[in-house]
């Protein structure tokens, strides 16, 4: 039986892929840094490792004997600081992709992201060839360093691959509970007129890309992955919120005028030292606002890819409560 361990596996994709690997044969071990999370990962199938990505005891447990390494822990946060997510991403790989190359492990899968090539403007059908000349947050900044570390590792006896799924979205969203409370309050507005297309990558597509990475995946080389579908943002948004029994305004603000006050609410968030997140922030519009399309064509390619779940397929799983 082939023993993996997985970093953030009490997050949104870790809870997914456990049971999946668990069900392939795997024999899964899981770092966990709270009680609840250790929970999780048990009730999953998964053995608990305590401790973080800066452990460097509990990584050296986890990928003890460990065939495969799923380093999936991050911290999806557009507006954090740079350093935090620099401490997580990119300090926190380096000791996950040491402690593994000492214990003798010989795939390391990386969850990247596509945010890495967002530059503001339109991106169109963009393939591994597209490099970005300019990040403007901190947390595509960091995973972009972060991946680079993994693939600049890849060697003989120890093959790296990275995945960049878009927007991860499906059901146990942590995001949604968010979304729907910023609707509550009337802060809900779609930038432009949300007719802008965008890829989306549901978290059993994400999951799948994964396994077939650790399967099939080319040393040193990352893939982009999407539910294969190009969607328009405003018809997807309210479609996912639907399948929450929640209904999206028709609340409109211009890119012109919300990167306005995207700005003047950084500087006093930053200014005055404001716990949280504003309300708008220049990533945000960048995330939100802007046509973001990319090609999964190497990941079929080269993986053996497909869309195992489709966006209509996903959204009526969202809907029922039983699945």
């Amino acid at each position: 039986m082939k023993k993996v361990f997985i970093t953030g596996g009490s997050g949104f994709v870790g809870q997914s892929l456990i049971p999946l690997l668990v069900e392939k044969g795997y024999l899964v071990s899981a770092l966990a840094r709270s009680q609840s999370a250790i929970d999780k990962v048990e009730k999953l199938g998964a053995v608990a490792i305590e401790g973080d990505v800066n452990n460097t005891e509990a990584i050296t447990k986890g990928v003890k004997n460990a065939e495969t390494v799923f380093h999936l822990a991050g911290y999806v946060d557009f507006f954090a600081s740079e350093k935090e997510l620099y401490d997580l991403h990119v300090k926190g790989t380096d000791l996950v992709l040491r402690e593994s190359q000492k214990a003798g492990v010989t795939n390391f899968v990386y969850l990247g992201a596509a945010s890495v090539i967002m530059n503001g403007r339109p991106i169109k059908n963009a393939d591994e060839g597209f490099i970005s000349d300019h990040l403007i947050d901190g947390y595509s900044k960091t995973k972009l360093a972060a991946e680079k570390l993994v693939l600049e590792a890849n060697a003989s006896s120890f093959r790296t691959i990275s995945i960049r799924p878009p927007l991860i979205w499906g059901k146990g969203d942590p995001n949604l509970p968010e979304i729907m409370e910023a609707i509550r309050k009337g802060q809900m507005q779609f930038i432009g007129d949300g007719l802008h297309k965008i890829v989306t990558g549901n978290v059993k597509n994400v999951c799948e890309a994964l396994l077939l990475a650790e399967q099939r995946g080319t040393g040193g080389e990352f893939y982009f992955i999407t539910d294969g579908e190009q969607v328009v943002f405003k018809d997807f948004i309210r479609k996912y919120l639907a399948t929450q029994g929640v209904a999206v305004p028709d609340k409109f603000v211009s890119i012109g005028t919300a990167k306005f006050i995207a700005g003047v609410m950084e500087f006093f968030w930053k200014i005055f030292r404001l716990k949280g997140h504003p309300p708008l922030y220049r990533a945000m519009i960048n995330i939100l606002g802007i046509e973001f399309i990319t090609s999964d064509a190497k990941a079929r390619k080269d993986l053996g890819y497909k869309s195992f779940v489709t966006v209509e397929q996903g959204l009526a799983v969202m809907r029922s409560p039983e699945i």
